[in-house]
């Protein structure tokens, strides 16, 4: 049982409001509630989960429940597993679990090999398909220099100068996509030593941390909605549908403006986009936010686009993911088509998600010509029949600017019991939802032993 954190000489359970319930403040109200103290959850938007949910799609006259964009886990994302099942949710019932693998429709294909950390890899690079001796060479002599480097570049560079031993084929193939994928940005801009953490915990770490873990239904129900129930059987107050448009400083609390109340709490955690958390620490008036709110407003977000495509009954592809070779000039917009059919046996439906990330969507784009950009590239790849139906869902903030010398503010901020969570908050991860529930479970903490030192 966990200890209830009391007010100062009040005897009563400190309140803390979490401004934003998405990933990252959710896993900060759990962790909250587990060290005793009063959470308020508060979000504008109508449902918990943030930029990682489930939504329900109409193709034609059938409707589906998808997700706002396709996401990946990895075995190494501990902490979102163990968040996973501390709210109920079974990971292995939840996630389909494949060996990481990097396979294009023309055969061209990298599989790690179940057996134990290195030799998984190896065995792996042994039998890749369509790659060359120099190529496996290369990327065994970058992934064992990085270890013996620590898997750290100083000074911070790009991924591409990372990059530059390399050959030019395998950054197409692995590297960039890889890139990609965890930074939704050119290797140009991406910084090296956020990308060499990603690899210290996958491809550097243990066997399983380097899986690919896909969701068998929606993201909602992968954590949210169970870390929801959670928190309400915990007599969390979930306030949905509440925007915060003001904060305030008194003596001893913070003073919380929503729309029709205004509310008042001994600690603050902001689990919001950038410049919503700017916006949010500009309304304080507090000069030693000054900082705190520059670094935020130099923070840039990155788009994110999901084609749903809905094909005839017992259309399949032979894997559940699949890289695709990108190049928005001849109008090859997707980076990766995940089958939903193929990851959830029981969808009963042929539908095909294309990942299209911001590297294509710098410049607008009609979502009719991401819709038959994605059938073309598909029918031309996988000789698919044309689709029925498709919809495309973006993300215009996807997922935050992971570039060369990031500076973000600190979970800490400087007032007191006012924290920063989110893929805001200072880390060494980019946008992914391992570092959205790291950064709660870091506030939280932070939250909790600043109460303790007080008592």
């Amino acid at each position: 049982m966990s200890r209830a954190i009391e007010g100062a000489g009040s005897g009563r359970q400190e309140r803390w409001a979490i401004i934003g319930a998405g990933w990252s403040g959710l896993a900060c109200a759990v962790e909250g509630i587990d060290r005793g103290a009063a959470v308020t959850l508060i979000d504008a938007a109508p449902a918990v989960g943030g930029r990682a949910r489930r939504v329900d799609l109409k193709f034609g006259d059938v409707h589906y429940t998808l997700d706002n964009g396709q996401h990946l886990l990895l075995g190494a994302c501990s902490q979102t597993l163990a968040l996973m099942r501390r709210v109920g949710v079974d990971p292995d019932r939840a996630l389909l679990a494949r060996p990481f693998s990097l396979r294009y429709p023309d055969g061209w294909q990298l599989q790690a090999m179940r057996a134990p950390a290195p030799w998984h890899l190896a065995l792996g690079l042994v039998g890749a398909r369509s790659l060359p001796w120099r190529h496996r060479i290369a990327m065994a002599g970058f992934v064992a220099q990085a270890g013996r480097d620590g898997w750290r570049r100083d000074p911070d560079c790009s991924v591409a100068q990372l990059l530059l031993s390399q050959p030019p084929e395998l950054v197409r193939r692995l590297w960039r996509p890889l890139c990609v994928a965890a930074m939704n940005a050119e290797p140009e801009l991406c910084s090296a030593n956020i990308f060499l953490n990603l690899l210290r915990l996958s491809l550097g770490g243990r066997r399983h941390d380097s899986d690919l873990l896909l969701t068998r239904k929606d993201l909602s129900a992968t954590m949210p909605l169970a870390a929801l129930d959670y928190l309400q059987r915990r007599g969390t107050q979930i306030l949905l549908r509440q925007a915060a448009i003001g904060l305030h400083r008194s003596a001893h609390a913070w003073s919380i403006e929503l729309r029709e109340q205004e509310l008042s709490f001994d600690r603050v955690v902001l689990a919001v986009p950038a410049d919503s958390a700017a916006r949010l620490l500009g309304s304080t008036t507090l000069e030693t936010l000054g900082e705190t709110i520059r670094l935020l407003h130099g923070l840039r977000y990155e788009p994110l686009a999901t084609v749903y495509l809905r094909y005839p009954g017992g259309v399949r592809l032979a894997a559940p993911l699949y890289a695709l070779l990108d190049d928005a000039g001849k109008g090859r917009f997707g980076q990766w088509v995940f089958d939903r059919g193929a990851i959830d046996a029981s969808h009963g439906s042929s539908i095909l998600g294309v990942v299209i990330g911001g590297p294509c969507l710098r410049d607008p784009v009609d979502h009719a010509v991401l819709c038959s950009s994605a059938c073309r590239q598909l029918q031309a790849d996988f000789k698919l029949p044309p689709s029925q139906a498709q919809r495309v869902v973006v993300e215009r903030r996807a997922t935050l600017l992971a570039a060369v010398g990031l500076q973000r503010p600190p979970a800490r901020l400087p007032a007191p019991g006012l924290y920063l969570a989110g893929d805001a908050a200072a880390s060494a991860f980019p946008s992914t939802l391992e570092g959205s529930v790291r950064a709660g479970l870091e506030a939280a903490g932070l939250a909790a032993a600043d109460r303790e030192l007080r008592i």
